[in-house]
C-alpha cells in the first residue's frame, strides 16, 4: 500500500512539473508594450507557427483574470476573478471555476444590488443583439445577447459546456429568492 502511495505522488509531481514547464516554455519571457487607451498591453508572439496576441492585465491586482464591459448598461471594465464565493463576488465579477475561460461556455456571476461590486444590476435590461465585451490576457471577445431569461436557482444546466463560444451571465432576481437572472450571449 505504501508503495502505491509513493508511486502516486511521484506520478503527480511529474505531471505538475511537466505542466509548469509547458506553460513557461509557451508564455515565458514575454515583453509588453503599453497601450494608453485601455491600460492593456500587447505583444504578438509566434507559438508553433501561430501568431498569438498576448494581453497583459493590470498587474496591481493579482486576482484579476479579465474584465467585462457592456456599454448598453454603462458597465466599463468590471474586474473578473476566479470563483463565485461571497468573498470573491463582494469585490469582483466571479468566474465559475468549472466553466470555460476562453472557448465554449464562459460563465460569470455578480451581485445586482447591495454591494460595491453589484456589477450585474442592469443585465435584466439587456435585449437581443446588445454587445458584451470580455477581455482576458489572451484575447478580447465580443458576444451578442441571444437570450435574457429567469431560471430557478437550482438550474445548473446554464453552466454546461457548449460547442459554440458563448458567455453566460447570472445574478439574483430582486425579491425572488429562488430565481436567477440569466443572460446568454453568442460570440460574434
Amino acid at each position: 500500500m505504501k508503495k502505491n502511495v509513493v508511486y502516486g505522488l511521484v506520478v503527480a509531481m511529474v505531471f505538475v512539473l511537466l505542466s509548469v514547464g509547458s506553460i513557461l516554455i509557451i508564455y515565458g519571457g514575454q515583453k509588453y508594450k503599453e497601450n494608453d487607451n485601455n491600460n492593456i498591453v500587447t505583444e504578438e508572439k509566434t507559438i508553433e507557427e501561430q501568431t498569438v496576441q498576448v494581453l497583459a492585465l493590470d498587474e496591481s491586482d493579482k486576482n484579476v483574470i479579465g474584465y467585462i464591459s457592456i456599454e448598453k448598461i454603462g458597465l466599463d471594465k468590471a474586474p473578473i476573478a476566479e470563483g463565485t464565493d461571497l468573498k470573491t463576488i463582494g469585490k469582483y465579477v466571479g468566474h465559475f471555476e468549472n466553466t470555460s475561460f476562453l472557448d465554449g461556455n464562459v460563465c460569470l456571476c455578480s451581485h445586482n444590488r447591495g454591494s460595491n461590486a453589484a456589477f450585474f444590476g442592469e443585465i435584466k435590461n439587456l435585449v437581443e443583439g446588445d454587445i458584451i465585451t470580455y477581455i482576458t490576457k489572451y484575447e478580447t471577445k465580443e458576444y451578442a445577447v441571444k437570450e435574457v431569461k429567469q431560471i430557478e436557482e437550482t438550474d445548473l444546466s446554464v453552466l454546461n459546456q457548449t460547442e459554440q463560444n458563448q458567455i453566460t451571465l447570472i445574478t439574483c432576481v430582486e425579491n425572488q429568492r429562488n430565481l436567477r437572472q440569466c443572460v446568454v450571449g453568442i460570440e460574434v
